[in-house]
């Protein structure tokens, strides 16, 4: 069961947030503390985040050395990987800095010592954070018909939370853009679940959980919280 207590700045964050390779410079250290006090909160159910300050990030990553760590325990879904990390990343596009969601661009060996990682426990992505420009957002995303099978009249005949799930998953980042996901949305419910074919697999799970999460911030922003479950071939939220 994938459950988080949402932040209303995360709305307009998930609006702004871009990834970022470039940057001016790390948090400073009231970011920090705040973005420290995020990764307690979203350390539960299998996954911990940690934060870290030093060497650890690739070349290709340029001006910061700062970046948080997803440890997750052995039988812990994917997605709650992305859903917790995602929480993260809009935190701090909340404050105005930039991230990069990472499946590379890391050394394993001294992120593996940084975190004394244990023989029950993986790490499969980590996440740059620094200060910078934000550039103007303009994903390029699937159209809403495409990833949910609904015409605009369709669309139009769910709830204001359904919608707005449905809008906010659309958004969600991906391995080279992929958007690994099938979203069905109905007058009850929104599910995230894996489509028929996958290119790019290895992060797959991981971006549907980032999908879940920004579909959750969706159903915030109008007043409604939400609980995902496991259900055939993904996950459904009720809200």
């Amino acid at each position: 069961m994938f459950e988080m207590k949402m932040e209303k700045s995360w709305f307009d964050a998930m609006y702004a947030r871009s990834s970022v390779r470039k940057y001016t410079g790390a948090p400073d250290k009231e970011q920090l503390d705040r973005l420290g006090a995020l990764c307690r909160k979203v350390s539960w159910q299998g996954v911990t985040i940690r934060m870290f300050k030093g060497p650890g990030l690739k070349s290709q990553i340029k001006g910061t050395d700062v970046y948080a760590v997803i440890v997750a325990k052995r039988g812990t879904p994917m997605e709650m990987e992305g859903f917790m990390g995602e929480a993260l990343v809009l935190e701090a596009a909340s404050m105005g800095l930039g991230t990069c969601w990472l499946g590379a661009g890391f050394v394993p060996e001294i992120i593996n010592r940084n975190v004394n990682l244990q023989t029950d426990e993986s790490v499969h992505c980590v996440i740059a954070i620094g200060k910078c420009d934000l550039p103007a957002f303009a994903p390029k995303r699937k159209a809403l018909e495409k990833i949910c099978g609904m015409n605009e009249e369709q669309l139009k005949q769910l709830g204001a939370w359904q919608l707005e799930a449905v809008k906010a998953a659309r958004i969600a980042p991906s391995a080279i853009n992929m958007q690994p996901w099938r979203i069905e949305a109905d007058k009850t419910s929104v599910a995230v679940l894996e489509p028929e074919f996958v290119l790019y697999k290895k992060f797959a799970a991981i971006d549907r959980g980032i999908c879940m999460l920004h579909a959750a911030v969706g159903a915030f922003h109008v007043g409604r919280e939400a609980i995902w479950k496991k259900v055939e071939g993904g996950y459904a939220m009720k809200a």
